[in-house]
């Protein structure tokens, strides 16, 4: 959870090598690295415009909502951190602590709170299908605004555990302080998370397999399916490569900043991807362009709402919101 970030700070205060050669390479990486930040941020952003002003939000789109913040938040820092990197190699003038343990802090909270959010949706609409009946019935009404904001207190906390108790320096170090924490967020990662997106993808991929050709399933099953796969190709494999580094089982000294410029490469292609997953899933095949981007959002975002109350898929409408 703060291994990009304590990697950034590592990255920021110790020049990779004493030559301008690299010096140059490692600015035009960051560089590029803004600028995908920037059409991430774009993305986010319409995303964001068409839920608050276009749609009408109900118990999934709250969900996508805070989602799409999240990742814009995350994107916004990283690019600050490039830019500030870039500025520290080519100019000499590194950032202060407090500047650095700041953008630290917000931008693992955007990080963590984006990988609930994306693990309380697949789970949310798993629930949806295995027990129908209690979803229909039980399920409380604005539980999803509620897992929201429980979601961003919860980012906060580890956030500011992570970054206070565990900077930079202690994690390099490998301070006891920081392999509790280590061991926490990857027990979370890999013994909850990833087990929890697993089953709730693996759900609904059968819910589209027994599905009959005539009620086919909402767009927004493949949408889900497809952002969870995305998480699970570009973080996954970094993350695990990362805590084997902090145990000692893989040596990086000397590909250290290679694997930090990795990590950020991933997590900001897993943040960008999803506002062109939602537009990919919902356009229109018989058109070239599948007409606006609002009219594919909004076919992701509303076609769950003609559900029928005994469908194939356990669901009732959900034009309120959750």
């Amino acid at each position: 959870m703060s291994d990009f970030s304590n990697g950034s700070q590592n990255v920021s205060t110790h020049k990779p090598s004493n030559t301008n050669g690299d010096l140059e390479t490692y600015s035009i990486v960051a560089c590029f690295a803004a600028i995908l930040c920037l059409c991430g941020l774009i993305g986010n952003a319409v995303v964001t415009w068409v839920l608050l002003i276009q749609i009408k939000l109900n118990k999934y789109t709250v969900y996508i909502l805070n989602l799409a913040i999240a990742d814009f938040i995350y994107l916004l820092f990283v690019a600050i951190v490039m830019i500030l990197m870039v500025d520290q190699m080519l100019n000499s003038r590194s950032p202060t602590e407090l500047t650095l343990s700041a953008l630290e802090i917000v931008y693992d909270l955007a990080y963590t709170a984006g990988m609930f959010f994306l693990t309380a949706i697949s789970l949310e609409r798993c629930l949806s299908v295995l027990f129908p009946i209690w979803y229909k019935c039980r399920r409380p009404k604005h539980l999803s605004s509620i897992t929201c904001l429980l979601i961003w207190l919860l980012s906060i906390i580890l956030s500011l555990v992570d970054n206070l108790i565990c900077p930079a320096p202690s994690f390099m170090r490998g301070t006891h302080e920081c392999t509790v924490i280590q061991i926490f967020t990857s027990v979370l990662t890999f013994a909850i998370i990833l087990p929890l997106m697993l089953l709730s993808s693996f759900t609904l991929i059968y819910v589209i397999k027994t599905t009959s050709k005539k009620s086919r399933p909402p767009k927004i099953y493949m949408a889900i399916i497809v952002t969870v796969l995305v998480f699970l190709i570009s973080i996954i494999p970094i993350r695990l490569l990362w805590v084997n580094l902090y145990f000692k089982v893989l040596s990086a000294n000397a590909y250290y900043v290679g694997l930090f410029f990795a990590s950020i490469y991933c997590t900001v292609f897993n943040s960008s991807a999803n506002p062109f997953i939602y537009f990919f899933v919902g356009r229109q095949k018989k058109k070239k362009f599948g007409g606006s981007v609002n009219e594919a959002l909004s076919r992701v975002f509303k076609e769950d709402d003609t559900e029928h109350s005994n469908g194939s898929y356990g669901t009732t409408s959900i034009s309120s919101v959750g």
